[in-house]
Order: C-alpha cells, then sequence, then structure tokens
C-alpha cells in the first residue's frame, strides 16, 4: 500500500494509492483509449504559465515562483520512477496493493512559445503578441487532440504553495487514473515561495495571474477540435479560477454571447476551495456564475486544517472548503435548491490521506473525481456515483466509496 503524506514543496512526490473505482478492474478496459505514444511510464503533460525563468539562459527552463508578464506553454513530461513496462503500470494502477513504489520526476520541459503581456481592452480580444502566438498554442493542442478519441481539455489551476514540478504531477496523476483520455493541461501560477510570509505572496499572485488565465481558458475554448473543457480548481486556486470565469462572463453576457457555449465549460470542480462563503455566493450565485458550466462539483471537508487556519487568519465567518450541510446559512441553502448543476460533496473522511489535498489523494474522493470528469456522471446511486444525498443540492461521501 502506497500512502501519501502531507509534505512541503521538496519533498519527494508519489504515486498515490489506487482509487477505489479503478481496484481489481481489468487495466486493459480502464486504459483501453490511452494513446499509443502515451503508453509508457511517461505521462506529458501541456502547461501554461506565468512564473519567471530562474534560468533563461539554459537548456530547458526552471520555472520558479516569481512573477512573469508573459505565458509561456509547452509540455512537461511527467515520468514514473523507477522504470517500469507498460504492462507493470497497468498492473500498478489497477491494484489495492503494489509491488513497489512509484516517485514522479520531471523529466524535461519543452517550452513551445510565449504569448505576450495580457493588455485589457473592451473587445478583451487578444493582443498582437497572443495573436501571434495563438496558432502555437493551438497547434499543440491539435497534436494531442490528433491522437486521443476523446476531444476534451482538463485544465488544472492549482493552490498555495505549490512549485511548478507538483503542480505537473497532480495533474499528470488524475489525467493517468483518468486513464490517459483527453488532454490534461496544468495551469501554473507564480506560487510556492514559503516561509513566514508566503501565503501572503501566494495570495496576491494570485491576483496577479487572473487576466493570464482567463486569456488562456478562451484560448483553449476557442481551439478547433475541442469538444468540451473542463476547469479544476483547488485552494487558492478556485478564487483565481472563479476570478477568471467573472471577468469573462462579465464580457460574453455584454456581446450577448452565452458563456458556457464560448467556453465549452462542461464541468467546474472546485476542490477544498479557499474562498469566503459570502464572496462565492455574490460572485457564483448573485452574477449567474454557476449557471456558465454544465455541472458544478464544489468538494469540502470539516477536517481541512489548511482552510481552517485560512478562516483564521482572514477573520472570515464560513469558508467554502470547510462548510458542511449543517453549517450552511439559510441564503446558502436557497442559493443551492434553485441550481440543480450544481451538487455539494460533503467528504466525510478519515486516515492519513486527509490534509488539503484528500480530494486528489484519498482513494474515495479520487474515485468520484474521475467519474466526474471521465465519465460526466451524475450523482446518485443509478447513475454509478453512489453518494448519499443528507439534504437537497448536497451529497456525502464517505471512506467506502465504490470499495
Amino acid at each position: 500500500m502506497v500512502l501519501l503524506v502531507a509534505c512541503g514543496p521538496g519533498c519527494a512526490r508519489y504515486l498515490v494509492e489506487t482509487p477505489n473505482v479503478l481496484r481489481d478492474q481489468n487495466p486493459h478496459y480502464v486504459f483501453a483509449d490511452c494513446p499509443a505514444d502515451c503508453q509508457s511510464a511517461d505521462a506529458p503533460v501541456l502547461y501554461a504559465t506565468d512564473r519567471g525563468d530562474a534560468n533563461p539562459a539554459g537548456d530547458q527552463p526552471n520555472y520558479s515562483f516569481e512573477r512573469s508578464n508573459r505565458i509561456a506553454f509547452g509540455i512537461a513530461n511527467v515520468r514514473l520512477h523507477p522504470h517500469a513496462t507498460w504492462p507493470e503500470v497497468l498492473r500498478d494502477s489497477t491494484q489495492a496493493r503494489r509491488g513497489r513504489e512509484y516517485e514522479w520526476k520531471l523529466a524535461g520541459i519543452q517550452e513551445v512559445g510565449q504569448v505576450g503581456t495580457v493588455m485589457p481592452r473592451a473587445t478583451f480580444g487578444v493582443s498582437q503578441a497572443q495573436a501571434v502566438e495563438q496558432p502555437h498554442l493551438h497547434q499543440l493542442l491539435r497534436n494531442r487532440l490528433a491522437a486521443t478519441t476523446q476531444k476534451d481539455v482538463y485544465i488544472f489551476v492549482h493552490g498555495f504553495n505549490t512549485t511548478f514540478d507538483r503542480a505537473a504531477f497532480r495533474t499528470a496523476e488524475v489525467w493517468h487514473f483518468m486513464g490517459r483520455t483527453g488532454v490534461p493541461l496544468a495551469y501554473t501560477w507564480p506560487a510556492g515561495r514559503g516561509g513566514i510570509r508566503g501565503y501572503a505572496y501566494d495570495r496576491e499572485s494570485g491576483e496577479f495571474t487572473v487576466g493570464h488565465l482567463r486569456s488562456v481558458i478562451k484560448t483553449v475554448a476557442e481551439c478547433p477540435g475541442v469538444d468540451r473543457v473542463h476547469l479544476v480548481a483547488h485552494s487558492r486556486g478556485c478564487d483565481i479560477t472563479i476570478s477568471a470565469l467573472r471577468e469573462l462572463h462579465l464580457a460574453y453576457s455584454a456581446q450577448n454571447k452565452t458563456t458556457g457555449r464560448e467556453l465549452k465549460l462542461e464541468n467546474l470542480v472546485l476542490a477544498a476551495a479557499d474562498v469566503d462563503e459570502d464572496v462565492f455566493v455574490q460572485r457564483f450565485v448573485g452574477e449567474g456564475l454557476l449557471q456558465v458550466a454544465n455541472r458544478t462539483t464544489i468538494y469540502a471537508s470539516e477536517h481541512d486544517r489548511a482552510i481552517e487556519l485560512s478562516d483564521i487568519v482572514f477573520a472570515s465567518r464560513r469558508r467554502l472548503g470547510m462548510l458542511g450541510a449543517r453549517d450552511f446559512s439559510p441564503r446558502m441553502k436557497r442559493a443551492l435548491a434553485k441550481l440543480p448543476n450544481v451538487q455539494f460533496i460533503e467528504c466525510k473522511l478519515s486516515g492519513l490521506w486527509i490534509g488539503h489535498s484528500y480530494v486528489f489523494t484519498h482513494p474515495a474522493a479520487l474515485s468520484d473525481l474521475i467519474l466526474v470528469l471521465r465519465d460526466r456522471r451524475p450523482p446518485g446511486a443509478e447513475n454509478g456515483r453512489p453518494l448519499r444525498q443528507p439534504a437537497e443540492a448536497v451529497w456525502e461521501l464517505t471512506d467506502s466509496y465504490l470499495r
């Protein structure tokens, strides 16, 4: 059994325990749609970042926590170590107990291009620099789309205190357990400074990156051949994603366009959201953002100590990532009841997996995330997602989910 314990950015990053939904499944069925060039211990993911390059003269970039006014994009080749054959990877990805531990390593970064500074404009279109580079990013996407039967792009937006490497690892890992279908893209913003003032720095970097994320989402959605876009945000990344979507929604609405249709937005996932409840209700409910995606899934846990600390630091009455059904204000209950495409998942989990990243590390929670993204299933036992429903628009997930 492989356990992932909480650690800082410098710690080794191991492949998490096999999700319940994959245990003892036929690996050839689980990975049946995996493209031929992805059938190895390597898991190449696309990336877009506004991190500064600490080694601009080197053979490959070294993205740091510093901020850049340019969005770089390319391919991060993530690799499972020790080296394994594809049959070994298949076997160990569908067994409850593995014969070895796998560590994620960054085997190389290939920067394909950069997009110039995003300048606000009335049309919120692209600047000249962006217009030049957009075809290159589209070509990168089309190359990957051509190799997969599922024409979906999964954009992952990480949280605070996260390095470029760990953002790539998390994206590769979820994509791997989804069967390596569709195209994974890690949007990694300048976080991970660390130290006593690291959270404050990351919070301001989150404000800095909103315009860049907005541009990336729009560019991906406009790529020919993309059928659906899925946004998966974690921690502070939820606030960043909400802000970017809000700006896009306001701009599309001003042009009498439907935001969800323009963005091809299938799923919006907010995992362990470091967002004040009042801010969430104001932006999402008051401005109609919860109707932008075909489905919005919110994961929360009262045992999330990182969110609890944030609650104390910002003197919030409630933060979204720690809410449970009994904590909902009357205003929140009324809002959720009116939104059938929104599911709030209260994660009542235990064990060593519980931390701020439980949605991606706990074998029960990760199983549900896979069913949301890979299969686009609504909740309910009749749909293959046997979540308990203690209240309207609220679902409950426990350790025994799909076990």
